[in-house]
Order: C-alpha cells, then structure tokens, then sequence
C-alpha cells in the first residue's frame, strides 16, 4: 500500500496524531540531547584548546605574574572542562537506558541548573558584581534551555536570550561603540537562529511523520505477509531470499472438502453462502494454531493443511489427526447453527514432499510430491463424514488411535494400496 503522505509539503505540529504525541516528544528530546552533547563536547574541546594556546605559553613564558587573574582563569577553565565532562558522561549513559518524558525533562534540567551553577561561581571568582557568562557557559546555558522548551516556544527563546546577552553586555562594557557592535552581532545571529531552529523543527517533525509512516507500513505489509506464509518462510522473503524451496522426508498432509458445497451455492444467496464458508474455514484456521499445524491454502470449498512444515516435528501425523477428528465436530456444529446440511470429507496421508515459494508477484506457499496426490485422492475417495487415511498413517498412530479397514484402493500410478478409516482417540472411543 502506498504512502500517503506527499514528500514535498511543509509539515507542523498537526501532523503528528494524537497517539503518535508522547512518542514524539521523547523523540524531540532524545534528538535534543544528542544535538547538546555535541555542541558541549565542542564547548570543552574549545576550552582545552585554549588551555593549550593561551595558558600553557603564559605559563612556561612566565608571563602569568603581569596576569594576575590568570589562575583564576586556568581553574575556572579546569573546572568547566571537568564539570561539562561529566554531564557527556552521565547525559550519554542516561539517555540510552531512558524512555519516558519526565527523566528526559530532569536531565535537560540538570543543564540548565549546570550552566547556572558555573556562570554564577565564574562571576564570583572574577570579582565581579554581575553574571559574567564566558562563551561555553552561553552555548551550555542556551541549548540546555531549549531542550526542555515545547516547539512552539522555542521561537520566543532566542529574543528573551537576545534581550538577556545584550542587557549583559550593556552592563559590563562600557564603551558604546564596542556595545553596539556587540549587540548588530548578536542581533543579526539571532536572527539566522531563529530561522534555523524553525528549519530545523519542521524537518524533525517530518522525518518523525514519515518514519513512523513508513513503520505502520511495513507493520502492515508484514503482517498480510505472515496470513499467507509460514513465519520462517516469511523471514526469508523479507531477507531477499528469491528461492525458497525445502524437501521434507516426512509430512502428514491434510485434504477436507465440504460434501454438497456446490448445491449450497445454487440454493443460498452469495453473501450469506460466503459468510457460511468463512465461518467455517476461520473456525478450521483455529483448529490449525491448536494443533500447530500449517494451513496451506483453500480452494473454493476444499481446504489443505500439513504439519511438519516448514519446520520438521515428530508427531506429525499425530496433529493433523486431531485436528481432523476436530474439524468433523466442527462442521457438525457449526451445520446445526446455521441450520445447513454440512458435511465434510476428510483425506490424510504421511510421507515425503517438496516445499516453497511459486510466483512473483503474487506469492503462495505450497507443497509438491506424491504425498500430496496420494493425500488428495484419500479424499476424494472417501465417505462423507469420515476421515480416510493411508497405511503410512494408520501404522504411526496405531497406538493412540482406533481406525477401521477401508480395503483396497487404486491410485493412479500406485497401483492397489490399503486405506482405513480414522475412528477416534483410543481414550475417546474407550469411554
């Protein structure tokens, strides 16, 4: 099923579904997160920069003793290296084992609270009467408090950010030529920021929108592709496997057909004669998860199932049995409800096959051999109302169950072969 959300348009806050909502916050934060790690790394790799262009010659040239805020300057750069350090550390390790809002909330919190913390000790250690933010403490401080700002409001971050730095810069600098051009700076980077944070929102909005699309899409495909295929068989297509075929040394192999389908379809209306039909095979459909056995496909009014495939399993025969014995009560009863005349004719053989994949563009898993044949004429030889079976089958499940001699049969190709009929658990038939 296509796509139907075009690629090209702008997206907003819209689009994103009601129960698509918390999962996208989480998402905006994770992204958020990720984005501030870099930008705090950058922070920290510039101030080791520093310390090695700017402090190490004041150091070995000797020239700290003119700088006599050069320690203070030197531990407050330790400390922001060491302190923002350790934020990568833990915001790295939290938000991988994290999954709900609020701890996502908390960690954002703890930047904010980060940034604050240093710029207030920074503007201590200088000995100033005002916050001194350093450039590091300014990207620390602003991308911290955009993470725990809603899309919406983030646009008005950037002017309230704008007011604070040049409210800032009016207060410590003194020559208004030096503040002016401070403040064009600072105005005209704002600016690009503001149409960059909205760029970059609308995009994060698309690409969520579309890749859980694109999720609940294949979701989909891939669940239409397990209704008709075995889920080993499934996995292989997915994974690009363009030949899927599998021989079997041994597999029970099931045919049933409903007795008078065809008389049925003269006499009821079309709708009501589906619906009949679909209750019965869903009902079937069951009956082949309880007994794990495979559904192989269903034509017209005829149904084919086979365990032992794809994967092999000792009691092969022992399930379609069951299964068989269950779909006769099955028909009975559903034939009482609907007050119809339904009858099942039931065939069972036990040997090797041949599995796989046939088409391309519309696939369909089947099975191939003689022991599919000799199952399909058990069945069309049959007795309405009974289950006829091979020797092969009455041999493996004599122990557990009672069967009848059917006689000789003649199959194409085979010649004359004994065959028998199904009659019941040893137990059931016992009691």
């Amino acid at each position: 099923m296509p796509i139907s959300l075009p690629l090209e348009r702008r997206y907003s806050v819209a689009d994103v579904r009601a129960d698509w909502r918390a999962d996208f916050e989480v998402d905006c934060y994770r992204s958020a997160i990720a984005h501030a790690r870099r930008l705090f790394l950058v922070a920290t790799l510039l101030n080791a920069v520093a310390l090695v262009a700017y402090d190490l010659p004041l150091f070995l040239n000797g020239l700290h003793d003119t700088h006599p805020r050069y320690f203070d300057l030197l531990v407050w750069r330790i400390v922001n290296m060491t302190t923002v350090g350790a934020y990568l550390l833990v915001s790295a390790r939290l938000n991988a084992s994290i999954g709900n809002l609020p701890q996502l909330r908390n960690l954002s919190w703890i930047a904010i609270v980060l940034a604050i913390g240093l710029g207030a000790w920074h503007a201590i250690l200088s000995q100033r009467g005002v916050v001194d933010f350093s450039i590091y403490t300014m990207v620390l401080f602003f991308v911290a408090v955009l993470m725990v700002t809603p899309g919406r409001g983030r646009i008005w971050v950037y002017p309230i950010g704008l007011i604070a730095l040049l409210t800032g810069v009016a207060l410590v600098q003194s020559d208004k030529l030096v503040a002016s051009a401070v403040s064009v700076n600072a105005l005209c980077v704002t600016v690009c920021a503001m149409f960059a944070s909205q760029v970059s929102h609308v995009a994060a909005i698309r690409n969520f929108v579309l890749r859980r699309t694109l999720d609940e899409e294949r979701c989909g495909a891939d669940q239409l592709l397990r209704k008709i295929m075995p889920d080993s068989i499934a996995d292989r297509l997915k994974h690009g496997d363009q030949h899927v075929v599998e021989f079997h040394d041994e597999v029970t192999v099931l045919f049933a057909d409903v007795v008078g389908f065809t008389k049925l379809a003269s006499e009821l209306e079309p709708s009501r004669l589906i619906n009949l039909l679909e209750t019965l095979f869903k009902a079937f459909d069951d009956l082949a998860d309880d007994f794990g056995v495979e559904k192989i496909k269903t034509v017209g009014d005829a149904y084919m199932a086979a365990a032992g495939v794809p994967e092999a399993v000792p009691d092969h025969a022992e399930r379609v049995a069951r299964m068989a014995l269950a779909m006769m009560a099955t028909c009975e009863r559903i034939g009482a409800e609907s007050a119809m005349p339904l009858y099942l004719r039931v065939g069972i053989a036990t040997g090797p096959a041949i599995s796989g994949v046939i088409a391309q563009k519309k696939f369909a898993y089947d099975l191939w051999g003689d022991t599919v044949n000799t199952a399909s004429r058990m069945e069309t030889s049959g007795v309405v109302g009974r289950i006829h079976v091979t020797e092969q089958v009455r041999t493996r499940l004599s122990h557990r169950f009672h069967f009848e001699l059917r006689g000789s049969l003649d199959v194409k190709g085979k010649g004359a072969m004994p065959s028998f009929f199904l009659i019941g658990d040893q137990t059931a038939v016992a009691a």
